[in-house]
């Protein structure tokens, strides 16, 4: 299933099969529809400001390496209004000097928001993103850490 809505945070794709997020960009192209998934329904609440729990959504990370997958894990422990580092990601994952690795992996991150590699920052600033610099500002405005 795959669905383009608005949100107030911007234009969403979502990708989903067999009960697992394939994919999920913000700043999506192509025609807007209604949210139909309850995964879509969630982030239309998400970007109207209300708190939501993705744990309860599973992605499909079959694709990518146990590194990438510990990566992907460590981020989706950090509360919306908080930040770490790549260096802190690195160690939580035993990893203490692969902070560019960890950038890496985020930068092929399939579901954004969900993962929220927006809230993972470089130690002098706030460090890349693959959509835009300005997708990840938004972001953290959005959720309490910039103003």
């Amino acid at each position: 299933m795959e669905e383009v809505f608005e949100t107030p945070i911007g234009r969403v794709f979502v990708r989903q099969s067999e009960g697992k997020i394939t994919a999920l960009h913000v700043g999506a192209r192509g025609p807007a529809r209604k949210p139909e998934s309850t995964l879509a329904k969630d982030l239309l609440r998400y970007g109207s400001g209300e708190p939501v729990d993705f744990d309860r959504y599973e992605v499909d990370l079959s694709g990518f390496s146990e590194f990438e997958r510990k990566v992907y894990k460590a981020a989706r422990k950090i509360p919306a209004g908080q930040v770490r580092t790549y260096g802190e990601i690195a160690k939580a994952i035993g990893k203490p000097r692969a902070a560019r690795a960890v950038g890496n992996a985020l930068g092929k991150n399939p579901a954004g928001i969900v993962i929220p590699c927006h809230r993972v920052v470089a130690s002098n600033g706030l460090g890349g993103f693959t959509g835009g610099i300005e997708w990840k500002e938004m972001l953290l405005r959005h959720e309490g850490y910039l103003k």
